[in-house]
């Protein structure tokens, strides 16, 4: 009877222990495949660390949301952390009020227009120019003056242009360095073989730049190979990238071609078939005597992928001479509460973590992170603790936000176990007593 008891005790504890760590979501290391060391320096001091993460990290991670990261301090303690995303700070931009006056054509030459901004002019810097007119490529000076009468030259070397086609392209904004002139004039130069554009009106604005983020926005990603293809009308470039899930958001080209003006559409995937669709954009380059104008960048909204298809369309215009393609993507930080003289790890590689959700991200968004210690992933080591078959699925969303189930199964579980060690005390003792 006594060992019975003992077993039932045992199957209970194993059973009430197994529920229970469900419940609390305990690490579990023999389910993450990979884990690395967070070295920082000697002596460092603060409340909390920073860690970028590299692409091995993309790699062997679950899946883009990074879901299975985990941070342990010293061998089985799992802390709470945070993973920051830098986001683009805009410029901070005001409209500035003025009165449009004096719009005419200079003959075949040029189209002008001049702002009044009063009395007690406020500072300007940037000029949007309004006009019907599409597919043209028109120099544009800027002239400053306090009487209307003598004017002084702010710029003579800006552009704007209309590219309208498969994808529209509008740069009508011009800037010039802080002027505190009352009137303004911008002058618009006749596209090269046509007649002056008409002007609707224009809007001047301050701007000031956007801040120096605390650390990088974009991050350089690595292009082992690269393959070149033409096909009817356009050029094809595969780029790859070397490692699963990266996150991409930007391509720079680099060409010494001159005036020219394509369309590119961008495609990222993992496997170069189920390619997603970017927005893509318009790469340009117009050089003339006049005025120097291009933007060779294609900024899209964020992919994740190993493989990077570039289609630039050529039209009926040769290839572009493409020397380089530089791929770009956002970073990704990790935030931990972090105490000197601790051992850190970070954790990743299991294919069925679930989503965590700790205090930690609560706190995040009230730290400084310019103050963070800055530290670094170790070389990657692979788990010898690790068993594929640990990789258990996720449980559902409705599971995890309503864990309070869990706690009742345990709690049944318990009473259940109890019940029947009971029942099956007392069948024993019957037969002894007999």
């Amino acid at each position: 009877m006594t060992r019975r008891k003992g077993m039932l005790a045992a199957a209970g504890f194993v059973a009430a222990l197994a529920l229970a760590t469900a419940a609390r979501g305990e690490f579990d290391p023999e389910a993450w495949r990979t884990f690395r060391e967070i070295a920082v320096a000697e002596g460092a001091q603060g409340d909390n660390a920073c860690v970028a993460l590299d692409d091995d990290v993309w790699d062997t991670s679950a899946d883009p949301s990074l879901r299975d990261l985990r941070i342990l301090r010293g061998e089985v303690d799992e802390i709470g952390f945070a993973v920051w995303v830098p986001e683009k700070t805009p410029a901070r931009i005001e409209e500035r009020s003025g009165r449009v006056f004096n719009r005419a054509k200079r003959g075949r030459e040029a189209s002008e227009l001049t702002l009044d901004l009063g009395e007690n002019p406020p500072t300007t810097n940037r000029v949007r120019i309004e006009t019907p007119a599409s597919n043209f490529r028109c120099a544009v000076a800027v002239e400053g003056s306090d009487d209307a009468k003598k004017w002084k030259t702010l710029r003579d070397d800006a552009a704007i242009l209309d590219f309208s086609g498969d994808r529209n392209a509008r740069f009508t904004t011009v800037s010039f360095p802080d002027s505190r002139h009352r009137y303004l004039r911008v002058v618009v130069e006749a596209p090269a073989g046509g007649e002056p554009i008409d002007l609707g009106g224009a809007t001047v604005f301050q701007e000031w730049p956007a801040e120096k983020p605390a650390l990088p926005m974009l991050a350089d990603r690595t292009v082992s190979k690269r393959i070149e293809m033409q096909e009817a009308g356009a050029t094809v470039l595969t780029l790859d990238l070397g490692a699963r899930n990266l996150p991409v958001s930007k391509v720079v080209f680099e060409t010494p071609d001159e005036n020219f003006v394509r369309d590119v559409r961008v495609s990222v995937s993992n496997d170069q078939k189920d390619g997603s669709d970017a927005e893509g954009g318009v790469i340009f380059r117009v050089w003339t005597d006049r005025y120097r104008k291009e933007n060779l960048e294609v900024e899209f909204a964020e992919r994740f992928g190993r493989y990077v298809r570039l289609r630039i369309l050529n039209g009926d215009d040769p290839p572009l001479a493409i020397t380089r393609v530089a791929v770009q993507g956002r970073p990704r930080y990790v935030f931990f509460p972090f105490e000197a003289g601790r051992q850190y790890r970070l954790c990743y590689g299991n294919r069925g973590a679930r989503d965590t959700r700790y205090d930690y991200t609560q706190v995040f968004p009230h730290i400084d992170r310019g103050a963070a210690i800055e530290a670094r992933l170790g070389g990657v080591r692979h788990n010898p603790r690790f068993i594929a078959t640990r990789e258990t699925p996720a449980p559902s969303p409705w599971i995890q936000r309503n864990q309070w189930v869990l706690y009742v199964a345990l709690g049944l579980a318990v009473v259940g176990l109890g019940v029947v060690a009971l029942r099956a005390l007392r069948r024993t003792e019957t037969p002894e007593a007999s």
